[in-house]
């Protein structure tokens, strides 16, 4: 017992004799968050604490938030405590662009990420040690990217990339060099995702290329390299090359798992999906999409990139009929939408949403009614009254269905006598649509027979409340009385400047139009023109023989 205790006190007593360096040297070899590390650590802090050197009590409390697996921010606190007393700028900045770090990569929090680099850049950006300067330019450019401001970061990383390609005489250290060429490849890789971005496919393939013969046979770079796989992945996916890109997003995957990156795994997960889509490989295709979701339930996580894959695990659903799962993802996809709005408000105004958040609250209130009913239904299959609902359900369908067929060719449909409400519309959006409309208008796109609102939604690359309330509110009318005007506009010009239309039957008249039937379509022609279609064209051929123009 005594001599136990005499080796403990000796120990102590080393402990408290020995160099900071010792301490660090005790745990420089084990992995990030291994807590075995903080025995040393917090004997590290406390003798910096006492000897008040703030500059290795800095230190000390940064590897604590390296080792430490729950605690970092706490950590990242006291840094910034302890840097502040040594009123070292570059200690500040440092610790200010540490605990933007541990927002960024550990928290994804990219606005507090963002607030914590522009605190450190105040301190830093006259700062006389380069690497620091750079280390900071480089953080608020990858959140910049992120939310979407792809020139801006682009032109932060062409920065970054110089500087750390530069060989430094000073910098003979192994660590130091590694530090370099990982600073030079991430930086190619940011400015290789801001290029794709910004369609700059070209450019982004010489990056790539660069980058994958920069990190060539070392064993140091696999996850740098990893990243331009990916790249050049989502370059092949550009292309249409699927084949060639889906072993290169194999190739990048695996370190990419290894390292618990689930950003960019998700990324590939959701192309890879869509790549067997494509391919009609609907249900490897849907395995992956499901794998960003599950990303998303793990982390809470979202990038504006893969909100698509809620937007195709909805259609695929609903095309099969499953309404609980239909369900299910709009409500994902809602959850997605809220955070999305939060961290990057910029970018959420920039791309395309297929679905806005109105639509989807009133498909998944339709959903929840309809997915009741079902449940309803199953609980009474077991009596007798089950074979009178399910007659009255098919009654009920057969006779929506046969009013869903004469709303599409009647003018006087529901829809006419109490049009839907404008939607809020993005005044960018509205230019946009009301000029593609102007556009196929000149191409007659009417006449297509069976054109639905929802189909000419998608040729437009808008979803059917905004394509509603536009033509509402800048057409004067609904849909079908939109569409309906137009081929009765086309019949009339056709008529008039083509003898050969005089001489069709009315019938065939009607169908080059789009109608269904000609009795819709003499209705139609009646009610604009006060004319019948046979009237309209005796008219004409009157006026045509007494030389007068219609």
């Amino acid at each position: 017992m005594k001599k136990a205790i005499f080796i403990f006190v000796c120990i102590g007593i080393l402990m408290n004799g020995q160099k900071f360096s010792d301490y660090r040297a005790r745990y420089d070899n084990l992995e990030e968050n291994d807590a075995r590390a903080m025995e040393f650590i917090n004997s590290y802090i406390k003798k910096a604490k006492k000897d008040r050197d703030y500059k290795e009590l800095s230190q000390a409390y940064r590897d604590a938030v390296y080792f430490s697996k729950n605690n970092k921010l706490v950590y990242a606190d006291s840094i910034i405590g302890a840097a502040v007393q040594s009123e070292d700028h570059d200690l500040i900045g440092n610790a200010y662009l540490t605990k933007g770090s541990i927002y960024y990569f550990t928290l994804r929090k990219y606005q507090k990420a963002l607030d914590e680099y522009i605190i450190a850049w105040d301190y830093l950006k006259n700062s006389k040690d380069s690497y620091l300067h750079y280390k900071n330019l480089y953080h608020i450019g990858i959140v910049k990217s992120y939310l979407g401001y792809y020139e801006e970061a682009y032109k932060i990383f062409s920065k970054c990339k110089v500087y750390y390609n530069k060989q430094s005489t000073a910098e003979t250290l192994p660590n130091l060099r590694h530090n370099r060429k990982r600073g030079y490849l991430n930086s190619l890789n940011q400015m290789g995702i801001c290029l794709i971005l910004l369609s700059r496919y070209k450019d982004a393939e010489e990056l790539v290329s660069e980058g994958l013969q920069e990190s060539a046979n070392d064993k140091n770079f696999d996850l740098e390299r990893s990243y331009f796989y990916k790249l050049k992945a989502i370059l092949g996916y550009l292309k249409n090359n699927d084949e060639t890109a889906q072993e290169d997003f194999n190739t990048a995957l695996g370190a990419i798992e290894k390292a618990n990156d689930y950003t960019n795994a998700s990324v590939i997960y959701f192309l890879k999906g869509k790549i067997l889509l494509r391919n009609k490989k609907n249900k490897q295709g849907i395995g992956l999409l499901k794998k960003v979701d599950s990303v998303f339930q793990k982390n809470n996580f979202v990038l504006p990139a893969t909100r698509e894959t809620y937007e195709l695990l909805i259609d695929y659903y609903r095309n099969q009929g499953d309404y609980k799962k239909e369900l299910y993802y709009t409500t994902q996809l809602l959850k997605f939408d809220k955070i999305l709005s939060t961290d990057f408000k910029y970018l959420s105004t920039k791309i395309h949403k297929e679905y806005d958040t109105k639509d989807l609250v009133e498909s998944r209130k339709k959903l929840e009614n309809k997915t009741y009913y079902i449940f309803f239904i199953a609980a009474v299959s077991a009596s007798s009254l089950v074979v009178f609902f399910v007659i009255g359900y098919y009654i009920v369908r057969k006779k929506r269905k046969r009013v869903e067929v004469h709303d599409q060719t009647n003018l006087g449909d529901s829809n006419e006598r109490s049009p839907p409400k404008s939607s809020k519309v993005p005044e960018q959006l509205v230019e946009d649509i009301l000029s593609k409309l102007q556009h196929m208008e000149e191409k007659n796109f009417y006449i297509e027979k069976g054109l639905t609102q929802n189909q000419l939604a998608k040729k437009l690359k808008t979803n059917t409340a905004y394509l509603s309330a536009i033509i509402n509110e800048h057409k004067g009318c609904n849909f079908n009385t939109y569409i309906n005007r137009l081929r009765i506009i086309y019949a009339k010009e056709m008529l008039i400047h083509d003898q050969h239309w005089r001489k069709y039957a009315i019938d065939d008249i009607s169908k080059e139009c789009g109608f269904s039937n000609r009795s819709n379509f003499s209705k139609l022609f009646l009610e604009i023109t006060s004319m019948s279609p046979v009237e309209f064209i005796q008219k004409i051929e009157i006026d045509k023989s007494n030389g007068l123009k219609m």
